[in-house]
């Protein structure tokens, strides 16, 4: 997914979590102007490996228990990834990764190319 891959190098400008998790990524590192570029938005369950190498189960809409999501503040988009079988991973600079299993009622959802 060649759209996909301009993720690469975005920077987590902003986190929320309530029924969703909202992730917007801002231009990477030096590039001219400045503003979100994308939003990636979770509506399922998730798996996250923080910066210590530690898992956790996350499922939007579960109050303080998503707060390692707020670990990705900051933090550079280095690989993006769909799966065949539909999973969705990314992963940032300082190590952190995160995964979302195929689901057939959610997926991956992108505007086309201009």
């Amino acid at each position: 997914m060649k759209d996909l891959e301009a993720l690469v190098g975005g920077r987590v400008e902003d986190t929320s979590c309530d029924d969703r998790v909202r992730l917007r990524l801002g231009a990477a590192s030096g590039d001219e102007g400045s503003g979100v570029v994308a939003e990636l938005v979770l509506e399922t369950e998730f798996r996250l490996r923080d910066v210590d190498g530690e898992y956790h189960e996350m499922c939007p809409g579960t109050g303080s228990a998503l707060a390692p999501v707020l670990d990705l503040f900051g933090q550079s988009v280095t690989r993006v990834d769909v799966g065949a079988d539909g999973s969705f991973l990314v992963g940032f600079d300082a190590g952190s990764l995160l995964w979302v299993g195929a689901d057939a009622e959610f997926g991956v959802h992108h505007a086309p190319s201009a």
